[in-house]
């Protein structure tokens, strides 16, 4: 069961999410996306108590991997540093709390809003749990979306231009970053394949 408690974290409010848009739950989405966010603490706060999580470790706790592309060296690999399980559990509470909150104030369009906090938990958690690169990235993209929608209908009197400049600032950085990590896979992955033609 640790192998799979960073697969876990990340997976359990994606699924919450897609099952709350996926089935008209109507005015219990907020009573079921707490649940799920009170599930998801239950399983951070294990994670953080195991005995087997070695805090001052150099590789990752829980770790989990599974190769993807071998020739371009992608994976699916995920797993926690001391650090990183403290983060995702600081995001993983605050999430919780605000999904709560939610609950009791009565948010309007209340599916599509509690919805989007749990896949924001998520893909945050992937965030800190994931050591590809690519991974990392994909993670990083997934959790910009729930923050344009929440931004842009959920925000103030001026969410119209927050919104685009979110989405400028992000644009550019993403863009940075994806080819930062294009050049890094190449650079990584062609070495590997002039020494098999050698």
């Amino acid at each position: 069961m640790s192998a799979w408690l960073a697969t876990i974290l990340i997976f359990l409010p994606l699924a919450g999410a897609l099952f709350i848009w996926a089935f008209p739950v109507g005015r219990l989405a907020g009573s079921f996306a707490l649940l799920v966010a009170l599930v998801e603490v239950g399983f951070w706060i294990n994670a953080l108590t195991r005995m087997d999580f070695d805090r001052s470790s150099s590789t990752p706790n829980f770790d989990q991997q599974t190769t993807w592309f071998s020739d371009l060296g992608v994976s699916y690999h995920v797993g926690f540093f001391g650090w990183s399980l403290w983060l995702a559990g600081l995001t993983i509470v605050v999430s919780t709390a605000a999904i709560a909150y939610a609950l009791w104030a009565g948010r309007e369009r209340a599916r599509a809003y509690h919805g989007l906090l749990l896949f924001l938990m998520g893909a945050i958690a992937g965030v800190f749990a994931a050591q590809d690169l690519l991974l990392f990235y994909v993670f990083f993209e997934a959790m910009l979306i729930p923050l344009y929608v929440l931004i842009g209908v959920w925000g103030g009197p001026r969410r119209a231009r927050a919104t685009a400049l979110f989405v400028i600032y992000t644009m550019a950085g993403s863009l940075l970053m994806l080819a930062a990590i294009v050049a890094a896979i190449t650079t990584t992955a062609r070495p590997a394949s002039q020494n098999e033609k050698a």
